[in-house]
């Protein structure tokens, strides 16, 4: 009788008590990276992209490569050189425990059939999941800003954004046409 009781306090009780615990808490350093990606990890700025739900793991990486200059940063280079591994594990965690940004409002509706033709002799579900939420080291897509994705793309194509995933990435878009980078961005972006 005590499992059942047990089991009915799981199922009931503990979805009501994990709502009402308090909003995650930013660590200090986040408060810098607002003004582009957005409060809660949501971005409003072009080309510059959501963090919220990202792998902790893969925005460790990316701001490692980042301030090791690995990958290059832009506008975010004096703020990454100062990051210590400390801040980059909070931001990790931070940024991962934060919920997922919703479809993109603002993507150009696409074929899907043909943005999966596209996809899928490319493998991408392999390493970034059949619904596009990341894993480990590579990004959460699904939900992301359409021009940041064409740019991400665009960047891996050319070879100018390198990174842990450089060698698939670089197979994967070298072929890859700009119509074929806006109809996959558009279509990653209206995914939830």
């Amino acid at each position: 009788m005590r499992s059942v009781v047990t089991a009915l306090f799981v199922m009931f009780a503990a979805p009501a008590y994990a709502q009402s615990q308090p909003p995650i808490k930013a660590p200090a350093i986040a408060q810098t990276c607002i003004a582009c990606h957005g409060i809660r990890g949501i971005s409003t700025s072009k080309d510059s992209p959501s963090l919220a739900g990202q792998p902790d793991i893969f925005t460790q990486y990316q701001l490692v490569f980042m301030r090791d200059g690995q990958r290059q940063p832009g506008v975010m280079a004096g703020i990454v050189k100062t990051l210590t591994d400390e801040n980059i594990r909070e931001l990790g965690a931070y940024y991962a425990a934060l919920a997922p940004p919703p479809p993109f409002a603002k993507a150009e509706p696409v074929d899907a059939a043909k943005a999966n033709a596209i996809m899928g002799p490319r493998r991408c579900a392999n390493c970034h999941k059949d619904d596009f939420s990341g894993q480990g080291e590579t990004g959460r897509l699904a939900g992301q800003r359409p021009d940041y994705l064409i740019k991400a793309l665009k960047d891996f194509r050319s070879g100018a954004r390198r990174g842990r995933g450089m060698g698939a990435m670089m197979e994967v878009s070298v072929t890859l046409q700009d119509e074929d980078i806006a109809l996959i961005a558009h279509y990653l972006a209206a995914k939830p």
